[in-house]
């Protein structure tokens, strides 16, 4: 079992001074016992994953195609990040000091539901979406390449199985392009003129997201000795079963904090990633003209609005159950954001 041992020198500190601290002994002089030190398993295994997948394609009347499909994973010797010796409350129950323990005995299983519908470019019109209905359960904190946590009783790995960090229950996306049907070779004003050519070439085209939100773990920073140990954050409070999570989903009660409580003892009953968190609403949307200058020349002018609709999204929960913004919402997403592009062919 490897061990890191790391030391903190500062000059000024008992027994640390400019003379003792040199470069034939330059680790002598700290008496602070320091904290977190780690090992790794030296039978690590690196992890592995396994997919599968189905689909089904079939073409439907007026030009649109559909599929339908089934995606699955599962993951196996994936990382986890434990904490041997240590109690609820930070303390060692065997006398040695606590430390972090690299090791790979995580999984992870992933299924889902995918439903593509798309409509061929014809008359000026593509259309296209699609619809995921998917889970992903893991008990390894650091899968979807999140910060590891240490998990939460070091005696009890199967307790860490919960909501993956980025799974998202549903989610619809696609994208659209509408030619304008104006100018010649079009439905409307194809017989030349001022207004023929003033509204030859333009486009409208865009995309849309709408989605369920990714999963948060609720948790509470403990004693002083746990916090010293380097592995706060990973205790969880106890789940209050006749409480549902969700709450009014405003700004500062985005879920029902009553669903939470400090456990009397021990570890806490709640699970990991058993917080939804705020969804996703975005369209975008992008008016365009290209005008023909020649066989070889072209001028394209753009304009694209992020967010066009300036919908307010939510990007950030608290979920440390002894913070004074517990329950709240605590960022956003951009804003309304207007790109203008021109461009000139040749």
């Amino acid at each position: 079992m490897p061990f890191a041992l790391t030391q903190t020198n500062i000059v000024g500190q008992p027994g640390c001074a400019p003379a003792t601290l040199t470069l034939a002994n330059g680790f002598g002089c700290s008496t602070t016992p320091v904290q977190n030190n780690y090992a790794v398993n030296r039978f690590y295994r690196l992890g592995h994953v396994q997919v599968w997948n189905l689909d089904i394609q079939r073409t439907l009347p007026m030009g649109i195609v559909m599929n339908v499909g089934y995606n699955g994973a599962k993951g196996g010797e994936l990382d986890i990040l434990r904490a041997p010796n240590r109690t609820a409350n930070g303390a060692s129950d065997t006398g040695a000091q606590p430390f972090n323990y690299e090791d790979s005995p995580g999984y992870s299983r992933f299924n889902q539901l995918s439903v593509n519908v798309r409509k061929r470019l014809q008359k000026g019109v593509s259309l296209q979406a699609t619809y995921h209905y998917g889970h992903s359960i893991d008990n390894a904190s650091s899968i979807g390449g999140g910060k590891p946590t240490v998990a939460q009783n070091d005696q009890d790995l199967n307790a860490e199985e919960g909501n993956s960090t980025f799974d998202v229950r549903h989610q619809v996306t696609g994208n659209w392009v509408l030619e304008l049907p104006f100018g010649p070779n079009r439905a409307y004003l194809n017989k030349g003129g001022f207004w023929s050519k003033a509204l030859d070439g333009f486009s409208l085209s865009g995309d849309f997201t709408f989605a369920t939100g990714t999963y948060y773990t609720p948790h509470y920073v403990s004693t002083v000795a746990e916090t010293a140990t380097g592995s706060n954050n990973s205790l969880r409070p106890d789940r209050v079963f006749s409480q549902s999570i969700g709450g009014a989903g405003t700004v500062l009660d985005w879920f029902n904090k009553a669903a939470f409580v400090t456990p009397a003892s021990g570890y806490g009953t709640a699970s990991r990633g058993s917080i939804e968190g705020p969804g996703i609403v975005a369209v975008d949307a992008s008016l365009s003209r290209t005008v023909g200058l020649g066989e070889t020349r072209s001028f394209e002018a753009r304009v694209t609005a992020n967010n066009v609709f300036n919908t307010v999204q939510y990007s950030g929960i608290d979920t440390t159950l002894n913070s004074q913004t517990f329950g709240q919402v605590t960022s956003t997403a951009a804003m309304r954001r207007l790109t203008v592009l021109a461009r000139y062919r040749f």
